[in-house]
């Protein structure tokens, strides 16, 4: 049987050590790779699929970059498609694009034109990938963990049906032997047994075997020591070789295969880890925070705007700040089961994009301030959807007299004509009061910026919102506020009621960074409601403040098998938010963690027990079933080697079961519960990865302590509640609770708005859901728009803007044209689930 050995190290650029240290071991490993490459002791070697191994290894040795154009260009070292290795669930979609966007930029640049999807280690795959590769003519990919018992390869299919040829690396890409001390005997019986498992997964008599590992140098005299093992083994002849080369070869040889739709997450063979969607969860936080941000406020705002030719480019700007977001990307630094100096430095790059996010959203609105009368409000609406309802303005003038608004609050800074004018310094006697006010707005278009003056007129008035210690409520929903401390959500429309929401709901954890583990026989502890109180009483607005008591051990008791008898006293805040005609109820949450090794959820509960939950997916939708009367405690211990499935799931921004959505600010676990749905608010763990638990029968990393893993110190959360007949309706809801609208004050003396573009696109079809607007790469004149259906139906649309398109250009993620340009009047359609990309010009 044919054995095709790919030579790899698998890089985590950051882990159980911070970068810089292993940044100096990947200096190590591969200035060895290119001795070994450029002596002929090594036929190839596969750098990963990530760029980035080369941008951090070539910023310290530049003068090798020659010798690296080389070897790529003789095929004998291969590079991406990636710029990094990502979680796949708990980035955004557009992320992932733009990850392979670059990457696949960088490697073309260094020669390299054949690609694979190269995922070895992803804890689990996203029912996307197959369409994002294929968007990038990509049409292979390469998976280990969540394929459980599926053949070697398989067809994989996204839900709109792009498929890729699949192999699954069933006994994973780890394997050092040719590494090791042993005979050359030896050596050829373990791989002969590696082989013989690998066998019976295979559809081919040619199989694919990994030779390296994590941060794992290529083995010596490699050549050498496969001839021998060659003359010591049976029934295989082993050939060094490209896993590009492998994956043509065995393509050809398979006419029937069988096709696996959807997400990769069964953990029958190999573990997925799913209790990193819950640590570390501020990470997640500043994450879904810096995508939001980055793809949906300053690069859109920043592309109509230079395409009106209001703005200089800042193309390399973008570029620098998407790379900065992905650096945060790879699965053991956003899935927080990293030491605590990896996750110092991420929350440092976190602060550093925001930085920059601001700075070009704030150059953004300088633009447009400048060109529109003093004190006129300036709104930016980046959503799909025409809002009518409460935004914020903060302003150093006076609000015109027709408009509805509602004081908060003031502070003292530079105004922004001061700020961003670089003809001169701001000084102290510069600084401003401004004043931040609610307004109430109507009928602001999708994708557009609209002027706010004093001719501005209302068609109606909002409903005044009610707030008391037992209730708040709108022209749309009421809250109430039970004598149990639970909540009750009454929606006027469909006439529903929701009661026993709202419970803090405390349990022991024994597990880790990668896996929860409850306690047997534990006692949960739930939050007893001790008084309220009235921070708001506005029209606008209305902000009610509950103080909830839990009384939480202060951590597990030295044998770790049950909870120490000292308790501690925690106060959890919580905020209740109702705007003026919004369907919404927002929460802010806040609390100091005084204990360890706990998980706090927040529980919905329902009067049926719940069987399926849709929530937002990298792109679109995803439902998942459950087995509501599953327990992980009375399924444990797990078996050797195995993992304990779960009903928890990750979510991007919201799920929705039985008629109500859970809207949250990067809270990115939900899970199932006979009739409650939970929402984790707190993972408080302190080793990285302990040996063999109950619920993981193995270990999953090294036993290192990570006490910033538990949480302690202040925590803040934000989420909201809606009830609606679909969940699709949640993506509006997320993009509003998510600020989807910017504002800011003019201060130009002449009124010159009627030069800014309002209406920026638009295409007037609900379904359709807009997920990047960008400039192109290449230097063609036009703006890239992301679009998707989001329904399982046929859709069309129209475009309109008073931009100057006249043309429009179907793309593929590189931004190469699928089809000839037609008139911008043209009907788009679009497939179920359909993501298509467009140029305009």
């Amino acid at each position: 049987m044919d054995v095709i050995l790919y030579a790899h190290t698998h890089w985590d650029r950051e882990w159980y050590r911070p970068f810089q240290e292993f940044r100096l071991r990947l200096i190590e490993v591969v200035n060895d790779i290119l001795a070994q490459l450029e002596s002929a002791k090594l036929n190839c070697f596969y750098l990963d699929g990530q760029t980035i191994i080369l941008d951090d290894y070539l910023e310290i040795y530049p003068d090798k970059k020659q010798l690296i154009l080389e070897l790529i260009k003789n095929k004998r070292l291969q590079i991406g498609p990636w710029y990094i290795l990502a979680d796949e669930f708990l980035v955004s979609g557009e992320s992932l694009i733009r990850n392979l966007l670059i990457g696949i930029k960088t490697a073309k640049e260094y020669g390299c034109t054949e690609f694979t999807g190269y995922m070895p280690d992803s804890f689990g795959h996203n029912a996307w990938i197959p369409a994002i590769l294929k968007s990038f003519n990509i049409d292979s990919a390469v998976v280990w963990r969540g394929a459980g018992e599926q053949k070697t390869e398989f067809l994989w299919a996204s839900p709109d049906g792009s498929a890729v040829f699949t192999i699954y690396l069933a006994e994973g890409y780890f394997q050092d032997i040719l590494n090791q001390t042993f005979s050359v005997k030896e050596k050829a019986r373990k791989i002969g047994k590696f082989l013989n498992k690998i066998k019976e997964f295979s559809l081919t008599d040619t199989i694919l075997l990994p030779s390296g590992g994590d941060h794992l140098g290529i083995a010596n005299n490699l050549n050498i020591q496969i001839e021998e093992i060659n003359n010591h083994i049976n029934n295989y002849t082993i050939k060094q070789d490209s896993i590009v080369n492998y994956i043509n070869n065995v393509k050809a040889k398979n006419a029937e295969l069988k096709e696996i739709k959807g997400e990769l997450r069964d953990n029958s063979r190999n573990f997925i880890l799913p209790g990193v969607y819950s640590s570390r969860l501020y990470l997640k936080k500043h994450n879904i925070k810096a995508q939001w941000k980055l793809s949906k406020l300053a690069e859109p705002l920043q592309a109509h705007l230079e395409f009106a030719g209001l703005l200089p480019e800042r193309k390399k700007e973008l570029e620098y700040a998407w790379k900065l977001l992905m650096k945060n990307h790879p699965h053991d630094s956003i899935c927080g089961c990293s030491v605590d100096e990896v996750h110092d430095e991420m929350m440092t790059r976190f602060q550093e994009l925001e930085q920059l996010t601001d700075g070009i959203i704030g150059r953004c609105f300088y633009a447009l301030s400048g060109m529109v009368k003093k004190g006129d409000i300036i709104a930016y609406n980046s959503t799909d959807h025409a809002f009518t309802g409460v935004i914020k303005v903060k302003t150093t003038e006076s609000l015109p007299e027709k408009i509805k608004s509602q004081y908060l609050c003031s502070d003292n800074k530079f105004p922004q004509e001061v700020l961003f004018n670089t003809q001169r310094a701001p000084y102290q006697e510069d600084i401003r009061e401004h004043k931040d006010y609610l307004i109430w707005v109507e009928d602001l278009p999708p994708h557009s910026i609209t002027i706010i003056d004093e001719d501005y007129e209302y068609k109606k008035h909002p409903t005044i919102v009610e707030t008391t210690q037992k209730y708040i409520k709108n022209s749309l929903i009421t809250l109430k506020v039970n004598n149990n401390g639970v909540l009750t959500l009454s929606d006027s429309d469909s006439g529903k009621d929701f009661y026993n929401l709202h419970i803090l709901h405390d349990l022991a954890d024994r597990g880790d960074s990668y896996n929860f583990c409850p306690l047997k026989n534990d006692h949960p502890i739930e939050g007893i409601l001790v008084r309220t109180e009235v921070l708001e009483d506005g029209e606008l607005r209305g902000k009610l403040r509950l103080f909830y008591e839990l009384e939480i051990p202060e951590s597990l008791d030295k044998d770790e098998k049950s909870r120490s008898i000292v308790a501690l006293t925690h106060i959890v805040i919580v905020d209740i938010i109702v705007h003026a005609d919004s369907r919404r109820v927002e929460f802010k949450t806040s609390w100091e963690n005084y204990s360890r090794d706990h998980v706090l959820q927040l529980k919905f509960r329902f009067s049926d027990k719940i069987y399926k939950a849709i929530s937002e997916d990298t792109f679109g939708l995803i439902e998942r079933n459950f087995d509501p009367d599953y327990s992980l405690s009375g399924s444990m211990p797990a078996e050797k080697d195995k993992e304990l499935k779960t009903n928890t799931a990750p979510m991007q921004r919201f799920v929705w079961a039985n008629g109500l959505g859970i809207i949250t600010e990067g809270l990115t676990e939900y899970g199932v519960d006979d009739n409650d749905l939970y929402i984790t608010l707190l993972k408080a763990v302190g080793k990285l990865s302990r040996g063999a638990i109950d619920t993981r029968g193995t270990p999953a990393g090294p036993p290192l302590d990570i006490p910033g893993a538990q949480g302690l110190g202040k925590n803040y959360v934000r989420y909201a509640l809606c009830v609606t007949d679909t969940p699709e309706k949640l993506f509006m809801e997320a993009d509003q609770f998510m600020m989807g609208i910017l504002t800011e004050t003019g201060f130009s003396q002449n009124s010159k708005s009627k030069k800014i573009p309002k209406n920026l696109l638009n295409y007037d079809n609900p379904h359709i859901y807009t997920y990047a607007v960008k400039l192109p790469e290449n230097n063609i004149k036009g703006v890239i728009t992301r679009l998707m259906n989001l329904s399982g139906e046929d859709q069309e649309i129209t475009i309109t803007s008073d931009q100057d398109f006249k043309f429009i250009t179907e793309v593929n993620s590189l931004e190469n044209p699928l089809s000839e340009s037609v008139n911008i009047k043209n009907k788009i359609r679009f497939k179920p689930y359909e993501l298509k990309s467009f140029r305009l010009e």
